[in-house]
């Protein structure tokens, strides 16, 4: 994050990055993929995270989780 202030619409990937000086950019990226981490009980990025278990007990753990 190059702003002071940055939101982006994870349904549409519009952002709106906000600078210091008030500066105002809005654009379109590609929103990170989050998901819910059981273990930790906190929104995490779905990068290296995985499942574990199978059907109603099947969680998901995030990367940083997974190594505790």
């Amino acid at each position: 994050m190059t702003g002071d202030l940055e939101m982006i619409n994870l349904s549409t990937g519009e952002r709106l990055r906000i600078d210091m000086d008030g500066t105002e950019l809005r654009d379109t990226v590609t929103p990170p993929s989050i998901e819910w981490c059981d273990k930790g009980e906190h929104f995490s990025n779905r990068l290296h995270g995985g499942y574990t278990g199978e059907g109603p007990s099947q969680l998901w753990i995030c990367l940083e989780c997974n190594r505790k």
